[in-house]
């Protein structure tokens, strides 16, 4: 089978499309989202983005087509994933009131464009059954792979979410309340009890000292807003502490 390539109109425009040697169907990249109302510099981040895509890899090549009268080199995209790279643009709301034509196109695109485009290359059942048969476990194979692939980005981003919301905690007044005693305690086993006279002349700078230690080693401002993830290492470092030298803040 020769390559074969065809502007299949469509929306009041055309879709351009090649067919390879396979019999894969292919989008030209640009001239869809120019005609959808994109901007050149618009369109040339589509392309760059679906060239980044681990999603599109492989799946988005160079094709040297004739079209407007001259070979040009030209971005397309295969068949089967047209309308999952549409379904990926996103109009900002500027361009939305600006441009509000852009996002009916946007849409009808988004629901007809490959279909029109694979009906074009492929009119007849019997060309559409010879298709499927050739194409279809690799369809399948590729379908995995971006279900694995959104499930990973997904699990990402709700990790991401959990670490924010883990990095932003804080102890809970309970756990104030012992971290607080734990000092207390080591403070008065250093001064000799909290009724010996090493105590009551030395006990304020020990606590300001240990506090001032504690706010250095974990990097908040009290022992009030350390994050729960160091509350059991907290306690050792009490337990471990030494007076090392007075400091002139107060917490």
């Amino acid at each position: 089978m020769r390559e074969e390539m065809k502007e299949v109109p469509f929306n009041g425009s055309t879709l351009l499309g090649v067919r390879d040697e396979s019999g894969q169907v292919w989008l030209a990249v640009k001239k869809a989202c120019l005609d959808i109302g994109l901007t050149e510099g618009q369109a040339d981040r589509q392309i760059k983005n679906l060239r980044s895509d681990v999603v599109f890899d492989g799946n988005v090549t160079d094709l040297n087509v004739k079209f407007d009268g001259q070979v040009r080199k030209i971005v397309f995209i295969a068949e089967k994933f047209v309308t999952l790279w549409l379904a990926k643009i996103s109009l900002t709301p500027s361009m939305q009131r600006k441009n509000p034509d852009a996002v009916k196109k946007l849409l009808k695109y988004q629901l007809e464009a490959a279909d029109v485009l694979h009906k074009a290359f492929y009119k007849t059942e019997e060309q559409k059954d010879m298709f499927n048969s050739n194409m279809g476990l690799e369809g399948q194979i590729v379908g995995i792979q971006v279900q694995i692939n959104s499930m990973e980005n997904m699990m990402c981003e709700q990790m991401e979410k959990l670490e924010n919301v883990i990095d932003s905690m804080t102890l809970s007044t309970r756990q104030q309340q012992k971290l607080y005693q734990a000092a207390k305690d080591r403070i008065n086993i250093l001064l000799g009890g909290a009724h010996s006279v090493h105590y009551k002349e030395n006990a304020r700078s020990y606590f300001i000292n240990l506090w001032n230690n504690f706010k250095e080693r974990y990097s908040c401002g009290s022992y009030k807003d350390l994050n729960p993830r160091y509350y059991n290492e907290a306690f050792a470092f009490i337990s471990a502490w030494e007076y090392v030298g007075q400091h002139e803040e107060v917490i």
